[in-house]
């Protein structure tokens, strides 16, 4: 009995220990997933800025900014992947490296919902982004009214799939609102994309980019 009594403390610490080493593990692993998963995005946007280079420079009638957050106020914004101001529009865009390098295809069902099949044989569904874009949006026209004090521009979301080997299958007779492109086809969309007959003129551009990069000083200093 009192040999028993001895053991249990120890038997109690052990036990303690191996659940201790396996939360460790796990909160680990779930670590190292979610280090992949913001690599795989950062290596996406990289894709993404190299073909869309060609509308920045000192001679373009195109602005383009990277990693911002915008919002009616400093207090309610949202992080944009990349946003584009020109003379046709406002172009925010949310870039989806799925299949990452290897590539695979999205599904996109009766339902919207997104099923990714990985060339790995693994499916599994991923959240469609199109609720995301949709909140972008909101806050770009808030920033719009609220601190630039513009309304009615033509603004617009697109999702970019950096990934050159995935594949997109959706049912082409219903029209999405918002494009899903592959990143070759995103410049030549800027460019020729109207709204009407809508031009938002150079002095409205440099007043919406000096706003611009007065919210994210603002957020840089905070």
């Amino acid at each position: 009995m009192s040999t028993l009594i001895l053991l249990s403390p120890i038997v109690v610490v052990l036990i303690a220990a191996i659940y201790f080493f396996i939360a460790v593990r796990k909160r680990d692993q779930k670590n190292m997933i979610k280090k992949q998963i913001m690599a795989s995005g950062d290596r996406g946007e990289d894709k993404v800025r190299a073909v869309i280079g060609s509308l920045e420079g000192p001679k373009s009638k195109y602005q383009v900014y990277h990693n911002i957050r915008l919002g009616p106020d400093p207090e309610h914004t949202n992080e944009y992947d990349t946003v584009v101001v020109g003379p046709n529009g406002i172009f925010h865009i949310e870039t989806k490296n799925y299949g990452g390098e290897r590539g695979g295809i999205i599904d996109i069902d009766s339902k919207d919902n997104w099923i990714l099949h990985k060339k790995s044989g693994y499916s599994k569904m991923i959240t469609n982004p199109i609720g995301q874009v949709d909140s972008h949006e909101y806050r770009l026209r808030g920033f719009l009214m609220k601190v630039v004090g513009v309304k009615n521009l033509p603004t617009q979301g697109i999702i970019v799939l950096s990934c050159d080997n995935i594949t997109l299958r959706q049912n082409q007779k219903k029209k999405l609102e918002v494009p899903i492109l592959g990143r070759h086809e995103l410049v030549d969309y800027i460019k020729n994309y109207r709204q009407g007959n809508v031009v938002i003129y150079p002095r409205t551009i440099k007043k919406i980019c000096r706003k611009i990069e007065s919210m994210n000083k603002m957020a840089k200093a905070n």
